[in-house]
């Protein structure tokens, strides 16, 4: 019974993280969605997102048990090209953790109307997950256990408003464009989480059971995002954080501003895990945490809107790249070696 329980528990906290490193802020206030999605017929496209979500996240669970960890999986993968892979993978971090500190203050401004320029809550969420970041993944996992029930609570109110959900087989207008859009969007989240999930997949059993309940749960939360952003017009569509024009000022605005908080605090840990590592990794890691901090600051100064609208499709450019190597390194190279690679700590 003990055993049962220690395995749901840890089961628990794999989909949590998943669900975590998906639901940051641009999804939690329907930015990126609102980018990726056609705001007509949209139901498809948000079951083809969950499927290719959770075919990407046991397929990194997979290549992490292979490989040992997500060093093992670059080099055995990448091999020579492993180096430039890692840059580009850390580029794409920094990036990410940039636009979830964009969307702190995002919510300060617009849920409490402290000034962008005044960032009281992205340096704090900055320096608590530089310390707990020292914890390993295990506290990646609590952290997620503890904000994602909150978050998923949230979004199931959000079910419970009239809405229009569209049923319709394909989307108007260009619906292989929108589905090219939907793969990239499916693509940049399972490229940011691979650090993660990899290290995650060395240690662990059960990542395909865990990628299957998150990625049910990512979908039906696009859905219901999408359903009461587009159900509320141009002013929603258009906005900085679209749900929050939905939501609207007030207490239920206060609520939507939290929320949105729990949503970018669980995705901030997991897009600055890999940097964090690579730090440790540097003769002066201090001053190589201190810099990255930095950098990611300056970039979020750049605003929550521009930097989904300009990174966001090249990250999911450079997720479908990642992905097709390994799926091509561990379907058509089954009997190859294991990779010696590092693994990750206990989540």
């Amino acid at each position: 019974m003990c055993n049962l329980l220690k395995r749901a528990g840890k089961g628990l906290r794999l989909c949590a993280i998943l669900v975590g490193t998906v639901v940051g802020a641009g999804f939690v206030s329907g930015a990126e969605l609102v980018r990726f999605f056609p705001s007509e017929n949209f139901l498809p496209c948000a079951f083809l997102a969950a499927l290719l979500i959770f075919l990407g996240f046991a397929l990194l669970f997979a290549c992490g048990k292979k490989y040992g960890g997500f060093d093992g999986t670059l080099a055995h993968v990448f091999k020579k090209s492993a180096p430039a892979a890692r840059w580009v993978i850390l580029a794409a971090s920094l990036m990410t953790s940039a636009g979830m500190l964009a969307g702190l203050d995002s919510v300060m401004a617009e849920g409490f109307g402290v000034p962008k320029s005044i960032p009281v809550l992205s340096v704090t969420v900055l320096v608590s997950v530089c310390f707990l970041s020292e914890k390993g993944t295990a506290a990646l996992g609590w952290v997620n256990l503890c904000l994602v029930p909150a978050i998923l609570v949230f979004v199931a109110s959000l079910a419970l408003r009239k809405t229009d959900f569209s049923y319709a087989f394909l989307p108007a207008g260009e619906p292989f464009s929108a589905m090219l859009y939907v793969i990239l969007y499916a693509a940049m989240n399972v490229f940011l989480a691979a650090p993660v999930v990899c290290d995650l997949g060395a240690k662990n059993r059960g990542g395909t059971g865990a990628a299957a309940a998150a990625s049910l749960v990512v979908g039906a939360s696009i859905v219901v995002i999408l359903a009461n952003i587009f159900a509320s017009g141009a002013n929603a569509i258009g906005a900085d954080m679209p749900l929050l024009a939905v939501v609207g000022g007030g207490a239920a605005g206060k609520i939507f501003a939290v929320v949105s908080a729990f949503g970018i605090v669980t995705t901030i840990f997991s897009s600055w895990y890999p940097l964090h590592m690579r730090a440790k990794r540097c003769k002066k890691p201090k001053t190589a945490r201190f810099l990255v901090c930095a950098a990611a600051f300056v970039l979020s100064r750049f605003g929550l809107k521009n930097i989904v609208g300009f990174a966001y499709p090249l990250l999911g450019l450079c997720g479908g790249i990642f992905l097709a190597a390994c799926a091509a390194e561990y379907f058509l190279r089954k009997k190859s070696p294991r990779c010696a690679g590092q693994r990750g700590e206990n989540a």
